[in-house]
Order: structure tokens, then sequence, then C-alpha cells
């Protein structure tokens, strides 16, 4: 287990519509298919992933989005998604540990809590961590920039907050729309070392999960933010089945392709969440290959958008279209580059070097339109070939 410091990442960029969440019965859903899918299922195109999704314009967009996480998921909101593509996964979730002091997100998270109860639950003084002088513990979130308000660590160990994300996740679960749960911002590390010690964080923490569990009748997918990378949560790796690597390869968390590739060697569903560092300038070439690692095995998502200041938006590129048909065998190692044959092309990854080499017959250069048999894939980039018909 590696101690995370310095965690700054907090996805929480929610935009949520709170007027059916008013209403105490929500609307029934009818599933388009005779089961909802609960593991990846094996596509011949990218699985593209949308990280706290806007659902306005995920719906407008009208492209299909394989994984897809948001707070809550209202049903005509479902069905309209999956007009689109029928086996999206649908995740909603938000805090186990913090509490964003808006107060729309607050009652999103009690709304949702308190469905079908007599009692409104709220979010209490004694629930937040306080320091020694009587303080919350602050993540410096707050930015007038940005139009962000403060995030505050919640007290694992109280009965009542804990009762509280418990409803608010019971609740999810029990969605026929809902797939699974996303958890966001987990961590090994106490989020207020003057108040509880990372021992202590953690066997509370556990609880917390163990709770969940145990209102998780149907096993539905539960998915983490992990931040950087499976070290930050693998004490807790009994309580989910995949995890987001967010800002992957960004300059916030900095992880690194390698430690990508090496994350999806494991049982665990991976979705390599990249960004923009918050600039909002497309690196396309960064995209690229973030995109074509995640086609190098078969239990990988892909999602890209602004970063973690403003997740979700809806961007689509050419290369999402792509089908591919079935994979021809794992990926494999030539040329400094990582390549994986499809039945109907070839992806190659290369992240450190420039890679030439010649087809057999014509290919199409996805991201360009051109045709030939000899190219070249830069250092830092990725592409995908399909044959020519």
């Amino acid at each position: 287990m590696r101690i995370v410091t310095g965690f700054l990442l907090i996805s929480f960029v929610i935009v949520i519509s709170l007027s059916c969440a008013e209403d105490n019965s929500l609307p029934a859903y009818e599933s388009p298919s005779p089961s909802q899918p609960i593991s990846p299922s094996s596509s011949s195109h990218p699985k593209i992933a949308s990280w706290l999704s806007k659902k306005d314009q995920i719906i407008e967009s009208q492209k299909p989005f394989d994984l897809i996480t948001a707070a809550f998921f209202m049903p005509d909101e479902a069905k309209r998604i999956r007009e689109t593509n029928p086996d999206t996964l649908l995740l909603a979730g938000l805090t186990t540990n913090w509490v964003w002091e808006n107060e729309n997100w607050k009652k999103t998270l009690t709304t949702f809590a308190s469905h079908g109860r007599d009692k409104t639950l709220e979010i209490q003084d004694n629930m937040y961590l306080t320091k020694p002088n009587g303080e919350k513990c602050p993540f410096g979130w707050t930015s007038e920039n940005w139009g962000h308000e403060e995030i505050y660590a919640m007290d694992p160990r109280n009965p009542e907050w804990v009762d509280l994300v418990v409803a608010y996740y019971k609740m999810v679960l029990e969605q026929p729309q809902h797939d699974g749960i996303i958890i966001d911002m987990v961590t090994e590390t106490s989020l207020c070392q003057q108040a509880i010690s990372d021992e202590e964080w953690i066997t509370a923490t556990k609880e917390v999960f163990r709770r969940i569990a145990e209102v998780n009748q149907n096993d539905k997918l539960v998915l983490f933010n992990a931040g950087k990378d499976f070290s930050e949560i693998d004490t807790y790796a009994e309580f989910f089945d995949g995890y987001f690597m967010e800002n992957f390869m960004g300059e916030i968390l900095k992880s690194s392709y390698e430690e990508g590739l090496q994350a999806a060697n494991s049982n665990y569903i991976v979705i390599y969440a990249m960004d923009t560092d918050n600039t909002g300038i497309q690196d396309m070439n960064e995209m690229r290959l973030g995109l074509t690692l995640s086609l190098l095995n078969d239990n990988t998502y892909f999602a890209y958008d602004f970063g973690p200041r403003d997740h979700g938006q809806a961007w689509w590129f050419p290369e999402y279209e792509i089908e591919l048909g079935n994979p021809l065998g794992t990926y494999y190692e030539k040329d400094d580059a990582y390549w994986r044959a499809f039945e109907n092309g070839m992806v190659i990854s290369s992240p450190n070097s420039s890679v030439q080499f010649s087809f057999d017959t014509v290919h199409t250069d996805v991201t360009t339109g051109n045709r030939s048999r000899t190219f070249t894939v830069d250092p830092g980039d990725g592409r995908v070939y399909l044959k020519a018909g």
C-alpha cells in the first residue's frame, strides 16, 4: 500500500436537474433490452466513457457512449441514452467522505438519500471532521475564478453520516436504470490528519464500503475513482469491480503510459480518464495515445474531457467511430511500440518512439484519411489503420 500525498483531484462537477428529485415517487423505468449488462461487453469499436457526464449534452449528441457516470439518472434520461446505445452502462454516485458546500449539490445528496422516508436526512455539523480548534477540514477547492465553493472532509466514523451516504447508494442501486455505482475520490490517506489517523480512516472507510456492499442486493458494478492508479485504493480491493485513473497522463497526477498499460493486466475494469488539465486545449496526439492504449486490452475504457474543474463534455472524435471487428489476439510489442491486430485493421500505440512500417495491403489512416501501405507514427501518438476495401 502506498500512501497518497497531496491528493487534490476532486471530481464532483455534477450537472443534474433537481426538479424530478423533489417528487417522492419516480416514474417506472422500462429497459430496452432483456437484461442489463454487468460487465464490459466485447465491442468492435473503442469503448468510450463519460466521467461525471453533462447528461443533456450526452443525450443531445446521440453518440453511443459505452459507460456514463453521473449523480443520478432519471428513468427518462436512461431511456433516451439507451435509444442510441442499448448496452450503455449507467453508473450513478457521489461521495462517501466529503461534502461540497454547494446548496444544489447537498440537496441532491439528501433528497435522493431521503427518498421514500418520512423524515428528510440532513447534513449535520457533527458529521464534519474538525481540527482541534473546531474548524472544518477544507480541501482548498474554493475558487472565485471557477465559481467553486469549498469542499470539506466528513467523518467516516460518524454513524449518522454513514447512514446518509448508505441510504443514498441504496436508493441508487435499487433503481433498475442503473447498472451500478461510482464512488468518487477514494483514498487510503486521512483527509484530515489532525482529526483522524490513516489507520482509523481506513478502518472506518472499509466499514462504509461494507455497508454499501450489503445494500447492493443485485451485485451491480462498483467503480471507484482511484486518482492516479490502483495503488491508491488497493486496501479496498474487495469492494470494487473497476476504477477510474483520473487525469491520466496529465500534469496534475502525473501517471504514465506504462502505469496505464500495467493497470490493464488485472481482472478490474480500468477507465483511462484523460483530460486537458483544465485548459480546454485538446491535444490530439495525446488523446489518440490514450485511446489506442485502451484498445490494447478488453477490460479498458477511454474518456477525454476538460478536466477536474469541469468534467463530462460530450466530446466525440472520428477515431471513436471505427469498427475494428474482433481482435485477432493479444497486443504485442515491436519497434518500441504496442500493436494489436483486429479483423478490420491494426492499432499502433507509440508512447516513446517514431515508428515507420509497411502493410502488405493498402490501409486507411482513420485520423487523416490517407490510404497507403507505408505509414509513420510519431512518438507520443497512436493511430488506427483500417484495411482499405
